[in-house]
């Protein structure tokens, strides 16, 4: 009998929350952008490139294990068009099913490669990552992630921690609007963490699942000028599900950053070997969306004005979110730091405060505190507002 494992404690929420029979219960717990009315929208630009595709495809039969070449160059497009062609030779990427499919990847090189290294992960990370990664790699740690005031996130602090760290060892970071915090380091601050993994020999590995949702695709992407300058190895996860909306199509990318050419080709060989015995070839439709898209100069203009517009609608709903905490005078009580990008806000609340949010007031979110501020409308957030209130 196959053990059962436990449960995502996102996909369990969710689960209650669809069992809720509850007509005013409200989810705050998954990662996805929706529109004031509750919808996640199919972009105009992604509809145009679908319509394209079904219009002009000639077959079904397209054989890429690690994607086609047109994926692979949009892909360093919107991840590289910072650093010039400083890395043009220097990089693979690997079409992967999501981030998450990335992840899982790199997990498997590392336990090949480097079996005795190991990850370090920001406290507190994304759940699925210590899943994800766990399985394949025997030595999670983690370093502290914490604000050192409202404003500024504290860079020493985990320093401190991965001091630790051995020569060999991987560093996971959010590449941008860190899940669950929104607390990112300015620029000054990856260049010092690119700085300190040079000296102590580390390889980052980056999980940038949330581009162009902080300020903008290219801005972004800033982050890997000090690494490209200072490093002659990491690795970068992206994904397209959230800055396209193309959740379902399950479109990410896992990029090797090796100046070590036979390096790179023999990682590249593995993690190719790695897919052929697992799910073989990865899909197409989501990445020629991408490609589609981000190939075309006029196409990739419009689809960053859409993406612009979610954006600043994130802003817009946290801005909105922390005046109505202001004016009911909770906000230092809920809030432990304001500056906070991406899809989501972290509450100072409780696990039995947040489990008295969903058994009395069917309003659900993570234990940790993580709220969706893409689920929170205009039309919702005075009555999430009242019920803090009562919790608290």
């Amino acid at each position: 009998m196959i053990p059962t494992k436990p449960k995502n404690s996102i996909m369990q929420l969710l689960e209650r929350y669809n069992q809720d029979t509850r007509t005013d219960k409200l989810n705050l717990t998954v990662g996805v952008y929706t529109d004031e009315s509750g919808c996640c929208p199919i972009l105009d630009s992604v509809r145009d490139a679908e319509y394209y595709r079904v219009s002009n495809q000639t077959h079904k039969a397209s054989f890429h294990l690690a994607g086609a070449p047109e994926f692979h160059q949009a892909v360093r497009k919107v991840l590289f068009s910072s650093t010039g062609n400083s890395l043009e030779d220097h990089v693979e990427v690997i079409q992967t099913i999501g981030c998450s499919g990335a992840l899982y990847l790199a997990g498997q090189l590392i336990k090949y490669y480097a079996p005795t290294s190991s990850i370090w992960l920001s406290s507190p990370t994304w759940e699925n990552h210590t899943a994800l990664l766990n399985s394949n790699v025997d030595h999670i740690r983690h370093y502290r992630y914490q604000p050192a005031n409202q404003e500024e996130l504290c860079i020493d602090t985990m320093l401190e921690d991965l001091q630790f760290a051995q020569p060999g060892d991987f560093v996971l970071l959010h590449a941008c609007c860190h899940n669950p915090t929104g607390m990112d380091p300015n620029l000054a601050g990856w260049r010092m963490l690119a700085e300190f993994c040079a000296e102590r020999e580390l390889i980052p590995l980056f999980d940038f699942a949330y581009q162009g949702f902080a300020h903008s695709i290219e801005q972004d992407a800033e982050f890997l000028v000090p690494f490209s300058e200072r490093l002659d190895t990491f690795m970068v996860c992206n994904s397209f599900s959230k800055n396209m909306g193309i959740y379902d199509e399950r479109t990410g990318a896992l990029t090797l950053v090796f100046k070590d050419e036979t390096k790179r080709a023999d990682w590249h060989k593995t993690v190719k070997g790695l897919i052929r015995n697992t799910y073989s070839m990865p899909p197409v439709h989501g990445s020629f969306i991408v490609s589609h898209i981000i190939n075309d100069p006029v196409r990739f203009s419009r689809w960053e004005q859409e993406l612009t517009g979610m954006c600043n609608d994130l802003h817009r709903r946290r801005g909105a979110f922390f005046s109505e905490l202001d004016r009911i005078g909770i906000a230092d009580q809920v809030l432990s730091y304001r500056k906070q990008q991406g899809m989501f806000v972290c509450l100072n609340l409780s696990e039995e405060k947040i489990g008295l949010l969903r058994d009395a007031y069917g309003v659900y979110l993570l234990d940790t505190g993580r709220m969706c501020i893409a689920s929170l409308s205009t039309a919702n957030m005075p009555r999430f507002c009242e019920i803090l209130t009562k919790v608290i």
